[in-house]
């Protein structure tokens, strides 16, 4: 069975550098929809407050930054336990 290499940032970066300005080497552009999240009136009250004490301009804009901040924080952690795994595998 054959394995492909994995390649580097760098590499990976220097790649699409490269086939940036090419249009044949990019697909047809996608469309994201806004995604409406109802909160419950309790968290939106939860939500306000904290959203004071961390000196947001306004709690959607809080909220929106807390939970951006958590998906980075997901997918570190998820990075860092695959990486964990795999070296522990070998």
């Amino acid at each position: 069975m054959k394995h492909k290499k994995r390649l580097t940032e760098e590499e990976i970066d220097r790649i699409v550098i490269d086939e940036a300005d090419d249009k044949t080497k990019w697909r047809k552009p996608i469309t994201v929809k806004p995604v409406l999240i109802r909160f419950s009136p309790s968290i939106i009250e939860k939500a306000k407050h904290l959203a004071k004490l961390h000196r947001a301009s306004d709690y959607q804009v809080w909220l929106k930054r807390i939970v951006e901040e958590r998906i980075r924080l997901e997918e570190e952690l998820l990075s860092d336990f695959k990486g964990g795994f795999s070296s522990r595998s070998l």
